[in-house]
């Protein structure tokens, strides 16, 4: 029967670009996972050099922020020292007659409060002394490794 055999034809060049159009579909799946894998690997890498970054800057802007806090922590003790010399210089013009009665009393509390304060912020020094020591160490440590 001819129709019939025109159909069987038909039906096997239809099967035919079927399976031709499965294939390049496969082929084009296969080339976008090629892709993606790439470029997943791609941002793999760079996330741990951004990491790697981070953690460095981060240790780095700890260590300068200690080293801020003792530069501060030195100008108050500087501001103290500056005081006290000052009332020392006003208790030595008493002592000498060269100042008035009136600010004797004042320049003497006023040395009392400034030698106690001078003792409080060295305690403090030696103590954030130590810690930002221990804490830099760290800092290097952190850093060698990062660098490796």
């Amino acid at each position: 029967d001819p129709k019939r055999a025109k159909r069987i034809l038909a039906n096997r060049q239809s099967a035919a670009r079927s399976k031709e159009r499965k294939m390049r579909y496969i082929s084009e799946l296969e080339h976008k996972v090629q892709t993606l894998q790439n470029e997943a690997t791609t941002l793999s890498a760079q996330l741990t050099l951004l990491q790697r970054d981070s953690a460095g800057l981060t240790s780095e802007n700890n260590e300068l922020k200690f080293r801020l806090q003792a530069m501060e922590q030195q100008a108050q003790l500087r501001d103290a020292l500056n005081e006290a010399l000052t009332a020392e210089i006003q208790r030595l013009k008493i002592a000498t007659g060269e100042a008035t009665t009136d600010g004797m009393s004042k320049c003497f509390g006023q040395q009392l409060f400034i030698s106690h304060q001078m003792f409080q912020i060295q305690q403090q020094q030696l103590q954030s002394g130590q810690t930002n020591e221990n804490q830099s160490q760290q800092g290097m440590t952190i850093r060698g490794q990062s660098k490796a």
